[in-house]
């Protein structure tokens, strides 16, 4: 189906699903409801358009794209380890070099963070010592951390409930979460310079699309939401979509 109407669109900051409807009738497209849910997965699915909050979307351009992150060869193996020997359990994994898409100063040296369910946490640890002896945190100290910090180190962190699960492997950190724990996560602010923060959310809502919803309902979680919206308005030059 031609998608032309997606031109009119991309000059607005953000669309609902009435305005999509709208545009796709302007176009002199008759749509259904049930066709037009349908239509609206397909956009969705194909990348053509993004959600940047609750009924909120935008349309997808080499300006503002979809985050992608090629995840390291330590990464993927600590990921296929805990599916083999969990598979219905629910990890995300980042890694400390993912930041270097956005800070200046570039990171040279690996950490994998690996945010588990807190029931089965113990589990994990047991397993991946056994692969990475000595290479192995689990829920440490800022002050532990820093006295075993050692590079392609592993620290295991408890899941958040209701944390954003990534949407190409379920295990990828969604930069929506990325951005909540780089300013919640004691251990994860102590791996760069805090005048590196805003050049983080300066870049990342530059360069990305951005769930504003989804960022702001997993910060309400981790207790931030508040104060993470009051420092990036202060702090940096980024302006919500939404509002």
């Amino acid at each position: 189906m031609d998608t032309s109407y997606l031109k009119t669109l991309q000059k607005k900051t953000c669309f609902n699903r009435d305005d999509l409807f709208s545009a796709i009738k302007e176009n002199g497209i008759v749509v259904s409801a049930s066709m037009f849910k349908v239509l609206l997965k397909k956009l969705l699915d194909t990348g053509k358009i993004v959600r940047v909050g609750r009924n909120s979307y935008c349309v997808v351009d080499e300006q503002v794209k979809k985050y992608h992150y090629n995840y390291s060869e330590l990464a993927n193996e600590v990921a296929g380890i805990i599916i083999k020997e969990f598979p219905y359990l629910q990890f995300t994994i980042f890694e400390l070099v993912q930041l270097n898409a956005f800070v200046n100063h570039q990171i040279a040296h690996n950490v994998v963070f690996v945010s588990v369910e807190a029931d089965l946490r113990d589990f994990v640890f047991d397993k991946l010592k056994e692969k990475y002896p000595g290479k192995v945190l689990i829920n440490p100290t800022t002050e532990i951390y820093n006295q075993y910090w050692s590079d392609n180190m592993i620290v295991l962190e408890k899941l958040v409930s209701e944390a954003p699960l990534g949407t190409d492997e379920k295990w990828h950190t969604r930069i929506e979460k990325l951005l909540v724990d780089v300013y919640a996560d004691p251990i994860q602010k102590e791996t760069f310079s805090v005048s590196e923060l805003p050049i983080i959310y300066n870049d990342a809502f530059e360069c990305y699309v951005i769930d504003e919803s989804c960022m702001f309902r997993y910060a309400k979680r981790r207790g931030i939401e508040k104060e993470l919206k009051k420092y990036i308005l202060q702090h940096t030059h980024v302006t919500f979509r939404k509002g």
